[in-house]
């Protein structure tokens, strides 16, 4: 082989040095190194590694991959990513987060990066996961979101991603997509719910409608549409600044005319593959966090738990909409007509503690990881999460869903024989809520939960999303 138009690279350290055949001089980091083969590639240029052990760049061994991970959302957003990013670092990779502010302490404590996305979280849920808030009106809160400080969050995805290997985001943080297409940097979708077209389902927060197959195809489709409507809309002009053309009724399913790789961080467990996907649609699993085996918590909640009968866990995370004073009522008026035992844990929207019945203990965040193998089952909002942590301790799971995907999780969770009938908080009642909670002691249900946990625990999603990850940018360099 001639060698007189290539590229020589010999590795040293975490570095590849690069130079004419043998006089390597310039030296690159392994995003770097990633660009420069994909480059030589398409110019015909001749690669040549002067160490054999420098392939294992290429074959799994990374080293010092620098991966910008972009989630615009609650905590349920966040946490599946800080999973992820502890299994990263593992394998030697350095992570930055690009979240909003009051997720700086978790992101940092794990050594992670922490890149501040400027914008009112609680606003955010109103608008786009309210009181069955869908189709339209979700689009219409996803403009108004963005227009109240639109160049300060635009400004901050874009920096949060350049100088990155690779770029990672979900689905409100769609908007790195556009970074990554201007900075030439690739990038992966990560979805915690279907959001590709199938007509197993509807696209989650969408009507479910019982048409058929071809109707719930139609979802996505209506639902690409709608995004596409709103990045003409909203986002042309940051892509002409950015140096794109207009976007002109492309889809963020595809980038350069390829299918975006895509991490479904959820479990065929409870959302099976459906058979028209792409090989470019990875599902890997639920993304657990390593949570410590003795969380500090007060030691009221510890009295409450070993004096008396396992508890519910009722709880609702993130959400914001509607009245929680009603709701408060709703859950204590049901609990004194079963005569169940609750550990009641307040979100983003607090539930007032005072005077709350001695068969109640109000609590504010407490690690699911370490209270729910405590209880007896969970009655909760929906989240991807907070329902794979249900089910992962083995407990019958009772979703109350705002919007989103919530109602998605709880159909599963409903069909996987794990749980009720899921409830709609908008419309919500007394009598409703206490006939849920009389089906939650069905020993059915505690048998299925404790199937679908011993499931799960032989799945480890992080993992299987780390080898997706490497051997993607594998394909990527060569």
């Amino acid at each position: 082989m001639k060698t007189t138009a290539g590229l020589v690279f010999c590795q040293s350290g975490g570095c590849f040095r690069m130079g004419r055949r043998q006089g390597c001089r310039a030296r690159v980091r392994a995003g770097g190194f990633l660009k420069i083969l994909n480059t030589c590639r398409e110019a015909g240029l001749a690669i040549i590694l002067r160490q054999p052990h420098a392939l294992t760049f290429l074959t799994g061994g990374w080293e010092q991959m620098d991966i910008a991970m972009i989630t615009i959302g609650s905590r349920g957003d966040i946490q599946p990513f800080l999973a992820l990013g502890q299994a990263l670092c593992r394998r030697g990779h350095h992570l930055g987060v690009a979240a909003f502010p009051r997720f700086r302490e978790d992101v940092e404590k794990l050594g992670f990066s922490f890149f501040p996305i400027r914008g009112d979280e609680d606003r955010m849920m109103k608008l786009l996961i309210g009181d069955g808030v869908s189709g339209i009106a979700y689009m219409n809160g996803l403009t108004a979101l963005l227009n109240r400080n639109k160049r300060e969050i635009l400004d901050d995805v874009y920096d949060a991603c350049r100088g990155a290997d690779l770029i990672l985001y979900t689905f409100l943080g769609s908007l790195a997509y556009h970074a990554a297409e201007s900075l030439k940097i690739p990038c992966m979708r990560v979805n915690f719910w279907p959001a590709d077209r199938t007509g197993d389902n509807p696209m989650p927060g969408m009507p479910a409608l019982p048409l058929g197959r071809w109707y719930n195809r139609l979802t996505y489709d209506l639902s690409g549409v709608g995004f596409s409507i709103f990045t003409n809309q909203e986002l042309n002009g940051w892509r002409a600044g950015l140096g794109l053309s207009k976007w002109a009724g492309r889809s963020y399913r595809t980038l350069s005319g390829r299918p975006v790789e895509t991490l479904c961080a959820y479990s065929e467990v409870l959302a099976p593959r459906p058979k028209e996907w792409g090989e470019h649609l990875h599902l890997t699993g639920f993304w657990f966090l390593e949570e410590r085996a003795a969380a500090p918590v007060e030691k009221g909640l510890l009295r409450f738990l070993e004096n008396g009968d396992p508890p519910i866990y009722i709880g609702f995370g993130s959400m914001v909409g509607g009245s929680f004073a009603e709701l408060q009522d709703i859950v204590l008026e049901s609990l004194k007509s079963t005569g169940q035992r609750a550990v009641l844990s307040s979100g983003w929207r607090k539930f007032d503690a005072a005077g709350l019945p001695p068969n109640v203990y109000g609590v504010d965040a407490v690690p699911h990881g370490w209270l729910f193998p405590r209880v007896k089952a969970v009655v909760h909002h929906g989240g991807a999460g907070t329902t794979a942590a249900g089910l992962r301790a083995g407990k019958p799971t009772l979703v109350v869903y705002f919007g989103g995907d919530q109602q998605f999780w709880g159909n599963r969770v409903y069909r996987a024989g794990a749980g009720p009938r899921p409830l709609a908080r908008k419309g919500l009642t007394a009598k409703r809520f206490t006939r849920a909670l009389e089906l939650l002691e069905d020993a059915r249900l505690r048998q299925n939960a404790a199937r679908i946990a011993r499931r799960l625990a032989q799945e480890d999603g992080c993992e299987n999303a780390c080898d997706v990850i490497e051997a993607y940018m594998t394909r990527f360099a060569v």
